[in-house]
């Protein structure tokens, strides 16, 4: 099968779509830069992440329009966010059919694993509960339509952990891509959230700290979208 490509016209084989965003491409064109690629943004987008050790980096200018591009994903380690009180989320989303979001985060918490061991940073073991809170907050955007650590009434990672009952500091990244291509076969997706993950420096530093034991994925998958919540400890 094939189909024209989105830039120039030219066939481009169905096999050789975007692995991001879908799109049909030619080999000139596959490259997320030479197609406008909306289904990536891990690399680019910037974060924020308060060093537990004493330094910290200051989170970039963002637009409030950044938060609904698809495609992004964050990494942040949390150390103090003061919120005064917590609200309980109810799922009144699409249900999670055609994608098997629980082999997606089965496939993203192995991929994690592997990688850890890869560093030599010792692996980390599923949490039942904070897989729980992370699948809570990936709803909570699909359903809310934004991509942040914090939701629109200001609820952020270290809230969200202490509302259930963890008591430890957390690390969190969060992952958006647009339906189609990877996003729609279980294991490839996993697989590319992880890659996307590790090429970003602060999702990177979060899924490679020594500092967690523990670690919980949780993932919404929308008509259009799938959302990914990381959670460690």
């Amino acid at each position: 099968m094939a189909a024209d490509c989105v830039v120039c016209g030219e066939p481009a084989a169905v096999s050789g779509a975007c692995p991001h965003c879908g799109a049909a491409c030619c080999g000139d064109h596959r490259p997320p830069s030479a197609h406008d690629c909306t289904g990536t943004a891990a690399g680019t987008t910037g974060g924020w992440r308060p060093d537990l050790d004493g330094a910290s980096v200051d989170p970039p200018e963002r637009s409030p329009a950044s938060l609904l591009r698809p495609g992004v994903g964050l990494g942040v380690v949390t150390l103090l966010v003061v919120v005064a009180a917590v609200g309980a989320v109810a799922y009144v989303g699409p249900p999670d059919d055609g994608l098997d979001a629980g082999a997606v985060e089965a496939g993203i918490e192995t991929a994690t694993v592997s990688e850890r061991r890869a560093a030599g940073v010792g692996a980390v073991e599923s949490d039942p509960d904070l897989a729980a809170v992370a699948r809570t907050h990936s709803r909570d955007m699909r359903d809310r339509g934004y991509v942040d650590h914090v939701d629109p009434d200001g609820v952020g990672p270290q809230d969200r952990a202490e509302a259930a009952g963890l008591d430890c500091f957390v690390g969190e990244n969060i992952y958006q891509t647009p339906r189609g291509a990877l996003a729609d076969s279980e294991r490839a997706l996993a697989d590319q959230v992880v890659r996307e993950w590790l090429d970003s420096a602060g999702h990177r530093e979060t899924l490679l700290s020594e500092r967690y034991d523990r670690q919980g994925v949780g993932v919404a998958v929308g008509e259009n979208a799938v959302y990914v919540t990381q959670l460690f400890c």
